[in-house]
């Protein structure tokens, strides 16, 4: 899909930028946390285009709008989220995640630390991270976002 394609492209300019040799410490820090958001933030864009691009096309346009409001609301779609939300459309798909994660434990793991260190800054926390556990979660999230396409086919 392009669309998503076009924003883990944009998404990896700044995580290139955060690993930048000779960039001071605090530049690095700052960003690092707010690659954080826009890794939880690209994700759940993700979640809602692919969600949306497959049930729409085969549903009458009431379905689209639930959609649109449903996503709007805004939910940290960490993998158990993801996985809620795809038992609800399809049990085959919650169970091909399910199984996915069972398999990749990292991928769990680096997309619910990410969300921790997204929580803390949106909060006013002082959790962070360097850049090479942010580039660590933006390559689980790519992953874990080409899975869902997979899955969803």
């Amino acid at each position: 899909m392009f669309a998503i394609e076009q924003r883990f492209i944009a998404l990896s300019k700044l995580i290139v930028a955060a690993q930048q040799k000779g960039l001071d410490e605090q530049t690095a820090s700052y960003f690092c946390k707010l690659g954080s958001v826009l890794i939880c933030g690209n994700l759940e864009r993700c979640v809602e285009l692919l969600v949306s691009e497959k049930i729409a096309s085969k549903s009458p346009p009431q379905v689209l709008s639930f959609l649109k409001t449903y996503f709007k609301r805004g939910t940290n779609y960490d993998c158990d989220q993801i996985s809620q939300l795809l038992y609800r459309f399809d049990t085959n798909w919650g169970r091909d995640f399910d199984d996915f994660l069972a398999k990749n434990s990292v991928i769990r793991e680096s997309v619910s630390s990410c969300y921790a260190v997204r929580n803390s800054v949106a909060h006013g926390g002082g959790q962070s991270l360097g850049p090479r556990a942010l580039l660590q979660y933006y390559d689980a999230s790519l992953t874990l976002v080409a899975q869902l396409e997979y899955l969803m086919r």
